[in-house]
This record gives C-alpha cells, sequence and structure tokens, in this order.
C-alpha cells in the first residue's frame, strides 16, 4: 500500500535532513506504529507521505501511484484516498460536528458545489454514519467548540472515516488525551482500521502504548529508521538505540506508559 523509497527532506534554512534516506515499505491493511523522540523525523515522515510537505528527494508510492513526484491535481486525486489525524484535533470549531464530517466528502465533490454546501444525499448519508461510528450521534448538530478533547478527536475520525480511505495516518492522535481517552481513541481508532482494512500508520510517543496498538512498531532517530520489526522483538538494546539513554528514553522507553 505505501512504498518509499530512498526520502530525504531539509526544511529552510537548516542544515540537517529531517528524514534521511528513508526505504519503508507497508502493506495493505498493516498497523504500523512509528516511535521516537520529538524531533526523531515522525511527523515529517508522515507529511511527506500525505505530500503535506514536498519532500528534498526520493518517492513515496500509494497503492503504486506516485504522488512526490506527479503535479498537484494528480497528488490531489491520490491524497483523497489518505486520511489524515493531527495532535491538535484540525477541526473547524465554530462548525457543528455533522458540517465538520461532512467535510471530509469534499474531494468527492464539484468545487463549486460545497462552496454553496451543496453536498448530496448519498454525502449527508456517510456523514451521518460516520458520527455514528465514533459514537456522537446525540451531539451531530453540537458546535465542535463546546466538545471535549476526547469527542472532538472522535470528530476527527469521523471526518477522515467518511472520505473512505485506504490509508489513515495519524500524527500522535492521543497527545494531549488524558490516559482513560488515550485507549478509548485508540481503541476506535484500530477497531475502525480492522473491520475496514485500513492501512493504519500512528506515531505515538508511549512505548508500552506503542506496543499493544502496534502490529509492527518502526523506531526513529535523527532522521533514520533504527528499528523496524514486531513488538515482541524489541529489545531493551534497541529502545536506547531509538531514544538514547536521555530524558526521553527513562520517560518513553525505560518507563513507558
Amino acid at each position: 500500500m505505501i512504498k518509499i523509497k530512498k526520502l530525504n527532506h531539509i526544511y529552510k534554512n537548516r542544515t540537517e535532513n529531517a528524514v534521511k534516506n528513508i526505504n519503508l515499505h507497508i502493506k495493505k491493511g498493516e498497523n504500523v506504529v512509528i516511535i521516537g523522540s520529538s524531533g526523531s523525523g515522525k511527523s515529517t515522515l508522515l507529511k511527506c507521505i500525505n505530500r503535506l510537505i514536498e519532500s528534498t528527494s526520493g518517492s513515496v508510492l500509494i497503492d503504486n501511484q506516485n504522488i512526490s513526484n506527479c503535479h498537484q491535481k494528480k497528488a490531489e486525486k491520490i491524497r483523497a484516498n489518505i486520511g489524515m489525524i493531527f495532535q491538535n484535533f484540525n477541526i473547524l470549531e465554530r462548525e457543528t460536528v455533522f458540517h465538520n464530517v461532512l467535510n471530509g466528502r469534499l474531494s468527492y465533490n464539484n468545487h463549486w458545489k460545497t462552496i454553496f454546501g451543496k453536498f448530496s444525499k448519498e454525502d449527508h448519508d456517510i456523514a451521518k454514519e460516520c458520527i455514528s461510528r465514533v459514537g456522537l450521534h446525540e451531539y451531530m448538530y453540537e458546535h465542535t467548540m463546546n466538545l471535549s478533547g476526547g469527542q472532538k478527536q472522535r470528530v476527527a475520525i469521523a471526518r477522515v472515516l467518511s472520505q473512505q480511505p485506504s490509508v489513515i495516518l495519524a500524527d500522535e492522535p492521543v497527545s494531549n488525551l488524558d490516559p482513560k481517552l488515550m485507549k478509548e481513541i485508540m481503541d476506535l481508532l484500530k477497531n475502525i482500521c480492522v473491520e475496514k482494512g485500513i492501512t493504519l500508520v500512528t506515531s505515538l510517543h508511549f512505548l508500552n502504548f506503542a506496543k499493544k496498538y502496534g502490529s509492527r512498531i518502526i523506531g526513529m532517530r535523527d532522521g533514520k529508521i533504527v528499528f523496524d520489526d514486531k513488538p515482541e522483538n524489541l529489545t531493551e538494546k534497541d529502545i536506547v538505540d531509538i531514544y538514547g539513554k536521555t530524558k526521553d528514553w527513562y520517560l518513553y522507553g525505560k518507563a513507558g506508559f
């Protein structure tokens, strides 16, 4: 589903690559968790996969379509098949839950129709079904500014689900939530992806949490992949290789969650 070859990205005014020569294959329906300290390249890698930022070199193929080396319109068509969930929810606070989720259907509609809010009955039905799936049916017409953090992330998941994607990328989706909500959101996200055969790639901080929810773990350090294997094969040495003997190692690796 995702094939990455010799991927590099360097931000402007920096000398070091944020991701360095990444080669990675992710199969359809896999549940992959990326771990590493802040600044290790996790978010940059996810954004390069979705072409939210342009890679400096290399290629990213989504279902055999090269998203990194095509014109923008083609990239937008490919991106319609990739859902993205963010740490800070990235929803419209002044809009209702329903309209936020309906926005997930934008890529399936004519530009002018969506400007005037003319979505089809099918779009409305899909949005309502997705809202019910994440347990927010009773909040459908509530403004999202009135919701809790956990509920806002459920709105974000429902919006992505309404895209009917084959891939979901989740960039630290539970970092702003308390432990109970972290588990609820990760359970929901994992179960939805298993039900629908969606490929899920999530970046997480807490190691024990990552081991629980990922069937495969990618460890990153200084922009490079330093571990790629099943969670049960992760050793203490691997953890130090990923985090280093730093504050992050004690907080996320050694202590875990």
